[in-house]
């Protein structure tokens, strides 16, 4: 029980933490410039609630954002590495947090890319046709993402991303109690009771990379466009009439 007890006041502290991020953050929001949702789509894998359940799937999301504060409707489709089972279908939200963004150099290309690192609070639902009756199929987690937010050459209004997340969901397991020996004699049919049943937490480890999109205001996306390169020219050399 100690474990479950910590894993417990682990959670309610990120959570209170999530919370004082978003009214800090919520005083400071100004927009950046989107004006259509962030559509995103990503591989992911990980380790399930069971030790020996190694998860992959898909994974969808559509994100509206005002400055630094962003709300995301999800869905994904997760199947187990070398089993039969069916996928378990999970849909769920996310509030975001923008905690820091930066323009950098891209690598290849003469213009800016934006690098920005966000905290996401997720509560979710699954569904799956061999679920396990003892584990609550609502979760509440944490999640880290690293994006890199550039501009599209084939389409001038859209912005592109790649994303990199990691997720940890904290779902409740219920053990049922065992049975009572009762002191008094008789038939042990007619006298045996459950005990209370005890519950723990188990965490599922989500990985993630993919890409997402949407639709830019002009003065936003010039932060993004191709920059002049400035091509050095050679001092000219000296004629005999210069010499002169």
């Amino acid at each position: 029980m100690a474990p479950a007890r910590l894993r417990s006041a682990v959670t309610g502290g990120a959570s209170l933490a999530l919370g004082a991020l978003i009214l800090t953050a919520a005083t400071d929001a100004d927009a950046d410039g989107e004006q259509s949702p962030v559509l995103g789509g990503f591989l992911v894998g990980g380790q399930g609630p069971d030790p020996d359940a190694e998860l992959a799937g898909l994974q969808l999301d559509v994100a509206w954002w005002y400055g630094r504060l962003g709300l995301a409707v999800e869905g994904a489709a997760h199947w187990t590495l070398g089993g039969d089972e069916i996928p378990a279908k999970v849909l769920g939200a996310s509030a975001r947090i923008r905690l820091f963004e930066q323009l950098l150099p891209a690598l290849l290309e003469p213009r800016d890319v934006e690098l920005g690192v966000e905290l996401h609070g997720i509560v979710q639902r699954t569904w799956s046709g061999d679920a396990d009756p003892n584990l609550d199929p609502v979760g509440y987690g944490l999640g880290l993402a690293v994006r890199l937010r550039g501009d599209s050459d084939d389409f001038p209004k859209l912005f592109t991303e790649s994303r990199l997340f990691v997720r940890v969901i904290s779902t409740q397991r219920t053990q049922p109690g065992l049975p009572t020996q009762p002191s008094d004699p008789g038939p042990i049919f007619l006298t045996m009771s459950p005990s209370d049943p005890t519950t723990s937490r188990e965490l599922t480890v989500l990985i993630g990379i993919g890409a997402a999109f949407g639709v830019g205001e002009p003065r936003y996306l010039d932060r993004f466009r191709n920059k002049p390169v400035a091509v050095p020219v050679p001092d000219r050399p000296l004629g005999r009439s210069d010499a002169r």
